[in-house]
């Protein structure tokens, strides 16, 4: 079951990511999109090794495996994306933002909540340290796509263009900390399958609801 789940996974980030090349890299795009699409592209390799490891060896295994890193390095994407490029135009570091800042930490909190309640309750070992690691990437990712959601917009609708994207990517997170959850406590297979189902309908509609906001920036 999880072999065939983390290929529909692989599949559906192949498709956003493809798309997103065909959609974006054909004429000059901006940095931040073409970030974004590369962030999809290390969630299909990360899920391609998942679904080699389970074709195999019959089982992912415990602790740190390379497929972590395509999880890190999509959220590490995500996360330069807004952190080196959009941040600095909507929120010029006065203290008009200092609300929108303190309430854009729920997310990494809840990150870091899912995390701890897995760490308590299995210690801290092989296997929680390295989920620790990609919990801190996803947590510092899920901070600016919360804050991108609730700050007020700028000139041109900038923010309020992209706010559906950022609303999926906050899910995006969320759904990857729930896995970790599932799979930390063994979980029923239906809690397993309807977090990994959920994914894949993120990566697939990513890049086009993506698409949708960034043209509002040039109509």
């Amino acid at each position: 079951m999880h072999m065939y789940l983390s290929l529909a996974m692989t599949v559906s980030a192949g498709i956003g990511f493809i798309y997103g090349l065909y959609r974006f890299f054909r004429d000059e795009s901006a940095l931040y999109v073409r970030m974004i699409i590369f962030s999809v592209g290390c969630a299909m390799f990360g899920r391609l090794f998942e679904t080699l490891q389970y074709l195999v060896n019959g089982e992912l295994g415990s602790g740190f495996h390379v497929g972590m890193l395509g999880i890190i390095g999509s959220f590490l994407f995500l996360f330069s994306a807004n952190f080196g490029q959009m941040d600095s135009v909507v929120d010029d570091g006065s203290s008009a933002f200092r609300k929108t800042r303190i309430i854009s930490l729920a997310a990494p909190a809840v990150i870091v909540a899912i995390w701890c309640l897995i760490a308590v309750a299995k210690g801290i070992n092989k296997t929680t340290i390295p989920l620790g690691v990609e919990a801190l990437f996803i947590a510092q990712a899920s901070y600016f796509h919360l804050k991108h959601l609730i700050i007020k917009d700028v000139e041109y609708g900038l923010i309020k263009a992209i706010r559906n994207y950022n609303l999926l990517a906050l899910i995006y997170a969320l759904l990857c900390m729930l896995e970790m959850l599932v799979e930390s406590f063994n979980l029923p297979e239906i809690c397993i399958s309807v977090v990994y189902v959920l994914q894949c309908v993120v990566l697939l509609v990513f890049v086009p609801v993506l698409e949708r906001g960034v043209k509002k920036w040039t109509t």
